[in-house]
């Protein structure tokens, strides 16, 4: 039975929630973490806690031990650790508000993307999108300064997000969803530790603090939310469901005030505001016209 509209949507709220708030044990991760090493141990986290739940619904082997889930995970987890990984390595190099800014062009990426998959929207989705990304603009507080290599690292991670989400509406409805999603964060935690060991210092925290925050964000940001992503994309459309994600940054703005005593400001309210209206254009009843792309 297909889930209506409604769970579907509010499904992609909820991980966009759940990824904001998920900023919190990230930020504190990275205290005792290097980017890629701590991108490893959270996806391995991740991967850990589906295990019981690949037990609890009585997959048979067949299942899990196939060869063409196995391949779509590895494609998709390589996928996403470039995503996390180009996303972390800009955080070093350039603003906060460029990354967050410039992560949301995703949001422009998949329609275009999609175009080639001859995905075809309204004229009041585009702008749904555009709201959204004016939204996130104001809220990140981006002021049109540019720092060439930074943010070409961030603008290569919202391109490889855009790829990655795309890829996932492509082959989910071949497969199983947690199966899919366990091998996803296994071969992401596995390239994301090869990474760290060639080019950071240490694959290792410098305090236990480090692991903590890293099995916080993978059982509930990874574990969970990457995993509710799968699930949801097998019935959404893409391109709906990346303005749906960009909420993310809304709810890390309001994680951020309530640890982190980050003042929004009264833009950042403003385009909290034009996000979710955006949000809501790009889920107008009958605005698609075309659904997510069939699998192979």
């Amino acid at each position: 039975m297909t889930p209506s509209s409604f769970v579907i949507n509010s499904t992609l709220v909820l991980v966009a929630f759940v990824w904001g708030a998920g900023f919190v044990p990230q930020r504190l991760g990275l205290e005792t973490f290097e980017p890629m090493a701590f991108n490893a141990w959270r996806f391995a986290f991740g991967a850990i806690t589906l295990m019981p739940i690949l037990w609890l619904f009585r997959l048979t082997l067949s299942d899990i031990f196939n060869k063409e889930t196995l391949i779509s995970g590895l494609v998709l987890g390589s996928l996403l650790s470039a995503a996390a990984g180009f996303q972390q390595i800009s955080l070093g190099l350039t603003k906060v508000a460029n990354v967050a800014f410039i992560t949301g062009f995703y949001v422009v990426f998949v329609p275009i993307i999609g175009l080639f998959f001859k995905h075809r929207y309204s004229f009041i989705t585009w702008c749904g999108g555009t709201l959204a990304l004016i939204g996130l603009a104001l809220l990140s507080g981006f002021q049109g300064k540019v720092q060439l290599q930074g943010d070409g690292f961030a603008l290569l991670g919202a391109l490889f997000w855009a790829i990655h989400l795309l890829a996932i509406t492509f082959v989910v409805k071949r497969h199983n969803q947690i199966v899919l999603a366990f091998y996803q964060f296994v071969f992401c935690a596995l390239i994301s530790a090869i990474v760290s060991l060639k080019f950071e210092a240490s694959l290792l925290a410098t305090n236990d603090d480090g692991y903590f925050w890293a099995l916080i964000n993978g059982v509930i940001v990874v574990g969970m939310a990457y995993t509710l992503q799968i699930v949801a994309l097998k019935y959404s459309d893409p391109f709906v469901a990346s303005v749906i994600f960009s909420l993310e940054s809304v709810f890390g703005a309001i994680a951020g005030y309530w640890f982190f005593q980050e003042i929004l400001g009264f833009y950042g309210f403003v385009g909290a505001g034009l996000m979710l209206l955006g949000c809501l254009l790009a889920q107008w009843p009958e605005n698609i016209e075309e659904k997510a792309p069939k699998g192979l």
